[in-house]
């Protein structure tokens, strides 16, 4: 058969460079055997010529299949709320209208957080890939007119929704390196002057506990990790389509420290030049590590303490403490040729005095570290099969029956952990975050431009 991935757009008026579809490329290699396949991604023009590229896709290519993945649901982000789903029932109603006979199939994380809700809402959609495809989906197109047999899967029946059941999810050690030949993607198009375009994945699952985290609903609690060969042998196939600047798409680079170490060691020992990015667990960040990761070629270190307090820590259940990020703080500030980027929660639960340290750090951070640091200020987005949800119920921020996936934008406001008595100075936030973003550092980046 003939199978068209389509990466679903974010519905974002103007363009701004893609992010390199991984997902739907280990799809396409587990497809590859036994089908025609090919990904397009809709994000690779501004939404008011996708559908065109899209109508023209599907009448060159005649797809039997076409699987759309969902990745965002929203942007998450308060200060710049955004509803990226309102693309998605557009663009299967346009795939239908096109051809009814295509099998138009649905996937990604945004639609397993979802996944029952989407089925009902969009009936355009005749089956849903729950969770990790890439044994799910060419045993369902190999049982396309049986497909209850099939594990894992969401299936239209008579106007009904049917879930066929859970299923193991995949042995990610045994998963082939995705290749991106040029007829299926040309990673080509993603190969711009940042390192997080284009992503590597060397383990799934993540063992944290945090509070507001849908990842182990999405890949589990359990690690499953690739050999610290095969993820460079991934690294060279890279290198060998011109491609030096990546990075790791892990929940956490570094946990279990040990394959952190032994990835960056083979790196080394390959003398491969590459420049690259990840998310670092602050407790398991030792100064031996940063010295390691950055001969290996990472320039960038992602730490998400989210909490500014020892209160707030505790209600996240992040397991660090504010003398954890104090040390973090001093390490960075001592090892020259590396970034480091610090993410924070506005939490209401854990009083005035997080608001005040989390505003604190975010004049400080970047100064302290001599411009090498920033922070990244937002909000909890409430999402399903987490604890913040349970507890948003129980303390009366949200009804236990409200629909965490939104109809639109004034839903969606309404989905962020916070509460009335921190209206004013919320809005007062969001506002300078804005003006920062908008006005300082673009006049700054300005202003060093000219000297």
């Amino acid at each position: 058969m003939k199978v068209l991935l389509l990466q679903s757009h974010l519905g974002r008026i103007t363009f701004s460079h893609p992010l390199f579809p991984i997902g739907l490329c280990y799809i396409a290699n587990a497809l590859r055997e036994k089908h025609h396949v090919k990904i397009v991604d809709l994000n690779m023009w501004e939404l008011s010529s996708a559908y065109d590229q899209l109508k023209t896709e599907i009448m060159n290519f005649h797809p039997d299949v076409v699987g759309i993945s969902i990745r965002n649901i929203d942007s998450t982000y308060r200060p710049d709320i955004f509803y990226h789903f309102k693309t998605i029932k557009p663009t299967a109603h346009l795939i239908k209208e096109i051809n009814p006979n295509i099998k138009l199939l649905v996937g990604g994380a945004g639609f397993s957080i979802f996944a029952q809700k989407i089925m009902e809402r969009i009936p355009e959609f005749d089956f849903g890939i729950y969770l990790e495809g890439e044994e799910s989906t060419p045993e369902l197109l190999d049982h396309i007119d049986s497909p209850g047999m099939v594990k894992g899967i969401y299936i239209r029946k008579n106007n009904s929704v049917h879930f066929t059941g859970p299923r193991e999810l995949p042995d990610f050690s045994k998963l082939p390196v995705p290749k991106r030949d040029k007829e299926i993607v040309d990673i080509q198009q993603y190969n711009g002057p940042m390192d997080n375009f284009i992503g590597i994945q060397s383990k799934r699952g993540c063992m944290l506990d945090c509070t507001y985290c849908g990842y182990p609903f999405l890949s589990g609690k359990k690690l499953r990790l690739r050999s610290s060969e095969s993820v460079v042998d991934e690294i060279e196939y890279l290198i060998s389509l011109g491609i030096k600047k990546f990075t790791f798409v892990d929940n956490i680079f570094n946990i279990p420290p040990s394959h952190a170490k032994e990835i960056c060691e083979e790196i080394i020992r390959r003398k491969l030049d590459v420049e690259w990015s990840a998310w670092f667990e602050i407790k398991h960040t030792t100064e031996d590590l940063v010295l390691l990761a950055r001969k290996a070629g990472c320039k960038h270190f992602g730490f998400s303490p989210d909490g500014a307090t020892d209160k707030a820590l505790s209600f996240l259940r992040k397991g660090i403490t504010e003398q954890d990020i104090q040390k973090n703080l001093r390490m960075m500030k001592k090892i020259d040729g590396v970034k480091a980027g610090y993410s924070f929660f506005f939490i209401p639960q854990a009083g005035f005095g997080n608001v005040i340290k989390t505003l604190y750090l975010y004049f400080k951070i970047p100064i302290y570290l001599s411009g090498r640091g920033g922070v990244f200020l937002s909000w909890i987005r409430i999402e399903p099969y987490t604890e913040i949800h349970k507890i948003a119920v129980e303390n009366g921020l949200l009804r236990k029956d409200t629909d965490l996936l939104p109809e639109d934008v004034k839903e969606l406001k309404k989905l962020f952990y916070t509460k009335s008595s921190y209206r004013c100075l919320d809005y007062f936030i969001i506002y300078l975050i804005k003006f920062i973003d908008k006005v300082l550092k673009p006049f700054a980046k300005f202003v060093l431009r000219r000297h």
